[in-house]
């Protein structure tokens, strides 16, 4: 859970300070005075300056909850500890530092107006991590009596300078009513400045660390708390890391906008307390194609685009920036098990209307990965045979040699294109993940489908169609139910003869499929052919991008595919493409006469942008003969209406 930090302009006597209330602030929260819990702060209870471990200035006492308010007395360092120290002192015994921020993690809350859950949260029970002292550098009046207090400039730079800079969530002036939050500019630089993000990720992450400290400590801690507090230490942790990796990749591309170029928008962040949604499998891939996509579009660099829409996210952040910085994904224990993985999950995402996944779960389902060219794939030679014999009392035993041979496995550049209106940089992170997830999947499904079982034969471009060398069966021409079951039984005799089909897999059209439950049986029910085939131990694989009238059969335990490990995404406004889905021509071909493929779209004329998407996919037989066909199958019925 993320520490939030919350400041107060307090009201109190003395060294006594209001560090919190139940007031409206800013952002229209409410923390509830009843909901703290103190107890592991009070074992250490150090008052920090700005949120800063460096500038320790006190203790607090005296913590409780009293009339409806969180209420301490800061108990300053002794004078001589440093002159910086000193100073600050000065300052609050002066009066002119009275602002107080609390650090927390949230542990119950809900939303003021149930109608609108993600807008001002009241905050129920919640554990102070940390206190500290802020300045109020919007008050012009304690500015002024601290300037004729003749500080050094550094403690005035610290007090009213730097500090008035740090974006922090503030609760109001008792009394006072909500105020809009204004929106931020940006001068300099065309990137958003890291550097006290880092300072903010670097503070919670010492406050969740001397949180966990803090509870361990106790003789008798609780175990779940203890691992919750755990696990936000370790993602403040993660966070502050790669904030720290985004600074340094950034900084080689910062460019001066000159002051006349239109600020960027602020980034959106999500409502503090509010559990962003878990991207469901494989939308990490689609979150890298957003990022390439709106970077193109709007002429900025992908890590300020993933900075902007998905900052929150440390999955997506992992996965995009290996993307954008492929030497990363080397890196074991951090990119390269998460790409792979997503990748595949990717992949399983097309189940719905593609049946490649369907097919490969069935089979040897293999990982590229990186720095692999090749997979090779052991397999049983048809010859010699291993089976042993009996033999009689001291007479020899037969020795068998085991064959084996492979199957290698190389990396082919699939790749799939589609192109949207530049319009499309407009929309939301939701709504443009919906549409380039549903062109991505239907483009990605169709164009794999299609080279899976055709009948080309394999070269340094692409693996074998499935159907390549593999001559077609021939049809029942009975019709009805005895087609079926012909068709059946032809496909299957091949793999009977081979002692073969561990997994045997029919793939066909949706049409064959739907069929299967109508026509009626020999004894005219219907739905008992499909439960014929399930009986036989045979898999229906239904898909339209299998030709109405084909019928596939293979041992799915002799198919073998491998993955790369991460698509490649570009984007181009200027380029101009043949719109063909199935055969995809050159632009133009000189000949007599010459030849123009048509249609053809220019990117620039139509204001689109076209994304094109490469991923290492192929597949193998294991074993010859492990695949039959049959083309034009017909299980039509008609219904005898002789009386």
């Amino acid at each position: 859970m993320e520490a939030i930090f919350k400041t107060l302009a307090a009201k109190g006597d003395g060294l006594d300070f209001v560090l919190s209330d139940a007031t409206v602030d800013r952002y229209g929260d409410i923390i509830d005075p009843n909901g703290w819990d103190l107890k592991a702060f009070k074992k250490n209870p150090i008052a920090l300056f700005g949120h800063s471990n460096d500038f320790p200035i006190g203790t607090w006492s005296n913590l409780r909850v009293e009339g409806g308010k969180l209420i301490g007395r800061l108990v300053l360092a002794t004078k001589g500890t440093s002159a910086r120290i000193d100073e600050l002192i000065n300052l609050v015994e002066q009066g002119i530092l009275r602002a107080v921020s609390v650090g927390f993690i949230p542990k119950k809350w809900e939303p003021l107006d149930a109608k609108e859950p993600y807008a001002g949260q009241r905050y129920l029970s919640q554990e102070l991590i940390e206190t500290s002292l802020v300045s109020v550098p919007a008050n012009p009046a304690a500015l002024q009596l601290a300037k004729s207090m003749h500080l050094s400039p550094e403690t005035m730079s610290l007090a009213f300078g730097e500090h008035a800079e740090v974006r922090r969530r503030d609760v109001s002036t008792p009394g006072k009513s909500a105020a809009k939050p204004r929106t931020p500019t940006q001068k300099g630089t065309a990137m958003s400045p890291l550097t006290k993000r880092i300072e903010d990720a670097q503070t919670n992450y010492n406050a969740a660390r001397d949180a966990y400290e803090a509870h361990v400590g106790e003789d008798d801690y609780d175990l779940d708390q203890a691992e919750t507090l755990q696990a936000e230490m370790e993602e403040r942790s993660a966070r502050l890391e790669s904030l720290k990796t985004a600074e340094r990749s950034l900084a080689s591309r910062t460019v001066p906008n000159g002051g006349g170029s239109k600020p960027g928008a602020p980034a959106v962040r999500k409502p503090l307390g509010i559990k962003e949604r878990e991207p469901k499998a494989g939308d990490l891939v689609v979150r890298a194609a957003v990022v390439q996509l709106i970077a193109n579009v709007t002429q900025r660099d992908p890590l300020q685009v993933l900075e902007e829409r998905y900052r929150d996210h440390e999955g997506t952040n992992i996965f995009v920036r290996a993307a954008v910085d492929p030497a990363k994904t080397t890196v074991q224990g951090w990119a390269s098990e998460l790409i792979e993985t997503e990748t595949v999950a990717f992949l399983e995402t097309l189940r719905d209307v593609s049946f490649y996944p369907r097919l490969a779960a069935l089979g040897a389902n293999l990982q590229f990965g990186v720095g692999r060219g090749q997979i090779k794939v052991p397999r049983r030679a048809a010859t010699p045979s291993i089976s042993g014999s009996f033999v009689g009392e001291g007479a020899p035993i037969p020795v068998r040699r085991f064959g084996l041979t492979s199957l290698t496995l190389s990396p082919h550049k699939m790749g799939v294109i589609s192109y949207f209106t530049k319009e499309v940089a407009k929309y939301s992170n939701p709504q443009i993940e919906g549409l380039l997830r549903q062109e991505i999947r239907g483009d990605t499904a169709e164009a794999i489908d299609t080279l899976l079982i055709d009948n080309q034969a394999g070269s340094s471009i692409r693996p074998a169609g499935l159907l390549n060398g593999v001559s077609a069966l021939t049809a029942s021409a009975a019709g009805g139910w005895l087609a079926v079951m012909e068709d059946i039984e032809t496909l299957a005799a091949p793999f009977d003869t081979a002692k073969a089909g561990r997994s045997l897999v029919l793939l066909l059209n949706k049409r064959e499929a739907r069929r299967l439950g109508l026509v009626p049986g020999p004894d005219g029910k219907l739905g008992v052919l499909r439960a014929i085939l399930e009986e036989a131990g045979i898999t229906p694989i239904a898909s339209t991008n299998v030709p109405a009238g084909r019928l596939i059969m293979l041992d799915a335990a002799d198919f073998a595919t491998a993955a790369g490990d991460q698509p490649e995404f570009d984007v181009s406004e200027e380029a101009v493409i043949h719109a063909e889905d199935t055969s995809p021509q050159q632009i133009s071909t000189a000949g007599s006469p010459n030849a123009v493929a048509a249609p053809v779209i220019s990117m620039f004329q139509t204001a689109s942008v076209a994304l094109r998407m490469l991923l290492d996919v192929t597949w193998g037989m294991r074993r010859p003969g492990m695949i039959q066909w049959i083309d034009g199958a017909d299980w039509s019925f008609t219904v005898d209406t002789t009386p």
